[in-house]
């Protein structure tokens, strides 16, 4: 009798043990087992949640789960998603945000669908400008607020409901959340830009920044359509008040990205006494300004930067000033960076601009040309500085300057940024001047040391035998394998040849006899690598490794794992997946 009850027990904890479920059933689109959140925050998020899922069809849900059932949490991520079959089968619209507050991670799971709406890049930002920050304050409320906000504005933004419903025209207020006045003083305002530049201006309801620069962004491509010169200008209501503007690449050397954050961050007054109005209508007429260039030139004789038109930001303009400063006080000698709308002739422009500044004496003047969107560099055709410590002065010569300065900001030219430019060609000044203060008289550049020629030629290492480079080469291919298929020979066999290649160049291992250090080296290289495999099975570390080299490399089962499941949930009081899939898109991160 009692073995048979010990065998009856033995079955029913079994059968128990295998029917527990690894994750909790899908009964809403906020899962909270342990009641991480308060329950008016979780109400809130169902409440948004199904509101955006009964209009679009997509499955936006919120998992928070007290451990996790993978070593990962990319792979929770997945396996939850899988199990849930999150978004519709045919559509593949499903989109899971897992927070595992004990392990400190998060994680933003895309469906197949919706890849290219909430990229992975834009998941990442979601994480790690709005909720991570959120969780280190201890702040898990808004931190899953603000990512689920930020998630469904992609959603949104990125969708035809953004033109269709919330920026129909192309100057829109739906929600009336500006004065009925503001719009016509606006369009009085373009008309003298109305001509060449095609302006559109909305008002979004957007609650973070993230989700309205989406938002001018799908815009700025809906006009792309037109092949107009376009600047998309919009802003929020919400969240303390934001905008941003998106302009044409040309229109970046008036208005920097720098230069635009700092219109709408800077509206200090107009948050403070919660003027919605007067906060887009003055950071409007702030960017027309830039755009026409509007300020009065008043030309100062002296060096420094000149800035008329306030291109630069405060930071880039303090940076290079202390650059040409110092330089001023160190080598004795006048310089100046101009950012001004300018004649074709930029070499006669800055030759009267530089003769403004410093008359006959010497100096070195940079000019930008805003609206030719080129730089020039003069100086003195006689332009000699004497050094510190040194008898002869050394001239300066204007090619190897200019070259110099594009070389410096070659990516500042392509992006437009006009803040980093100024930065990196008072840098390229600098360097320019310390190469030729250390840089040998004229005739003394070819003389060598024969005692140090002769050293060279004692050290210099010849070449192995082609056949050998060809194998040299190959091997970079046979570490790789070796990493992919878990072989632990073919690895380090790779490995140590590769090393022993190195660290012939670094001590010069038999310079003159090269083939036969090759010779030694593909025996050694496998002795060794035999001689690791075998110490790494004994001490068990093979298969641990082998393993997690194939799951790294082995591409993930969500995206091969079965699309069966339930038809899409009714309007029933049920709550399920719909049979999609992960398609193992989205960002992950920690705090």
């Amino acid at each position: 009798m009692n073995r048979i009850l010990i065998c009856l027990s033995l079955v029913f904890f079994s059968v128990c043990k295998n029917t527990i479920e690894p994750y909790p059933k899908l009964t809403g689109p906020v899962i909270d087992p342990n009641h991480y959140l308060p329950s008016e925050i979780k109400s809130q998020l169902e409440t948004i949640l199904l509101s955006e899922e009964k209009i679009t069809s997509n499955q936006v849900v919120v998992y928070i789960t007290e451990s996790m059932e993978e070593d990962t949490i990319e792979k929770e991520a997945s396996a939850v998603f899988e199990y849930w079959k999150l978004g519709r089968k045919d559509k593949d619209n499903g989109i899971l945000l897992l927070l595992a507050p004990k392990e400190r991670k998060v994680r933003i799971e895309v469906g197949y669908g919706l890849e290219g709406v909430l990229t992975d890049l834009v998941a990442k930002r979601i994480i790690d400008e709005l909720i991570i920050p959120n969780m280190k304050s201890g702040n898990p409320s808004l931190a899953m607020l603000s990512g689920t906000n930020a998630i469904l504005e992609q959603l949104r933004y990125r969708s035809p409901k953004l033109t269709n419903e919330f920026c129909p025209k192309q100057f829109s207020d739906i929600n009336s959340d500006l004065h009925p006045d503001t719009i016509p003083f606006l369009l009085k305002e373009i008309k003298p830009l109305k001509e060449k530049i095609y302006f559109f201006f909305c008002v979004v309801p957007a609650e973070n920044q993230l989700g309205l620069e989406t938002a001018a962004n799908q815009l700025y491509l809906h006009l792309q359509k037109s092949n107009k010169k376009s600047i998309v200008f919009v802003t929020s209501p919400k969240n303390d008040y934001m905008g941003t503007i998106i302009l044409e690449p040309e229109f970046n050397w008036l208005i920097s990205q720098n230069k635009v954050r700092s219109i709408f961050f800077n509206r200090y007054s107009e948050k403070r006494s919660s003027d919605f109005t007067n906060f887009t209508y003055r950071a409007f007429i702030d960017m027309l300004d830039h755009l026409k260039h509007s300020q009065k030139i008043a030309f100062e004789k002296g060096s420094g930067i000149f800035d008329p038109y306030d291109a630069l930001e405060k930071f880039s303009y303090d940076r290079a000033l202390e650059t040409i400063q110092k330089l001023e006080q160190e080598y004795k000698v006048g310089i100046q960076i101009l950012f001004l709308d300018t004649k074709p002739d930029l070499t006669q422009e800055s030759k009267k601009f530089h003769e403004l500044a410093f008359g006959t004496t010497t100096g070195i003047t940079l000019l930008f040309s805003l609206n030719q969107k080129k730089f020039h560099v003069y100086t003195n055709e006689t332009l000699k500085i004497l050094f510190a410590g040194q008898m002869v002065p050394k001239a300066i010569e204007k090619e190897t300057l200019t070259e110099i300065i594009h070389t410096a900001i070659t990516s500042e030219l392509k992006s437009a940024d006009i803040d980093w430019m100024c930065i990196r060609s008072a840098e390229a000044i600098d360097h320019y001047l310390d190469l030729l203060k250390y840089q040998k008289p004229l005739g003394e550049e070819n003389q060598t040391n024969p005692s140090t020629e002769m050293e060279a030629n004692q050290t210099k290492v010849l070449e192995p035998h082609y056949i050998f480079q060809l194998f040299f080469m190959l091997m970079f291919f046979v570490i790789w394998i070796g990493l992919a298929a878990g072989e632990g020979i073919l690895f380090f066999y790779g490995l140590f040849f590769v090393l022993g290649q190195i660290m012939r160049s670094k001590f010069y291992l038999l310079p003159s006899a090269p083939n036969i250090y090759q010779s030694i080296l593909v025996f050694s290289s496998a002795i060794l690598s035999y001689v690791f495999v075998t110490l790494f099975r004994k001490i068990g570390w093979a298969e641990t490794v082998g393993r997690n080299t194939q799951d790294f490399f082995t591409p993930s089962s969500s995206g091969t794992s079965s699309s069966s499941g339930s038809g899409y949930r009714s309007s029933s009081s049920s709550y399920s997946g719909g049979g999609g899939r992960s398609g193992g898109g989205g960002a992950s991160g920690s705090w």
